[in-house]
């Protein structure tokens, strides 16, 4: 009696995950829904941008994970094709979204970076030759990595 319980328990349990589950029309609805808006916006501010391509590479990853079954192999290189595209253009709103929060706080762009191997970098340049101002922090050492042990 008592397994018989635990059966039924387990199987109800597993039929209701089941039917919670998304079905692939639902990734292919989503993904759709990201392009178009992506397609259709326009000149927006590259914080909006930014955060809509978020939104098209994970639905696109989503569909391409949960439907790779039931997509054509045609159709998945053109997802994965969108989705490198995508980050391309991630990538350049990022750098316009971090250029308008500092327009916004008042943030100086010009600020010199430096970085724990040593470069640096101001604005738009950089290299290794030292910047023109001291250091922000004291240089940090590297841990070192354990010998390998076969």
């Amino acid at each position: 009696m008592r397994y018989l319980i635990i059966t039924i328990g387990l199987f109800s349990l597993l039929m209701t995950k089941e039917l919670s589950a998304k079905s692939c029309s639902d990734y292919e609805v989503a993904y759709d829904i990201a392009t178009y808006t992506m397609k259709e916006e326009g000149q927006i501010s590259n914080r909006k941008s930014y955060d809509l391509v978020n939104t098209l590479i994970d639905t696109a990853t989503e569909y391409l994970a949960y439907c790779n079954d039931e997509i054509s192999l045609a159709d998945q290189y053109q997802i994965q094709q969108s989705i490198k595209r995508a980050d391309n253009k991630r990538r350049e709103y990022f750098k316009g979204a971090i250029r308008e929060y500092h327009a916004i706080y008042g943030i100086r762009p010009n600020v010199t970076e430096i970085y724990q191997d040593g470069s640096f970098s101001s604005g738009s340049s950089s290299g290794t030759s030292g910047p023109s101002s001291p250091p922000r922090f004291p240089p940090v050492m590297q841990p070192q990595m354990p010998p390998v042990q076969r």
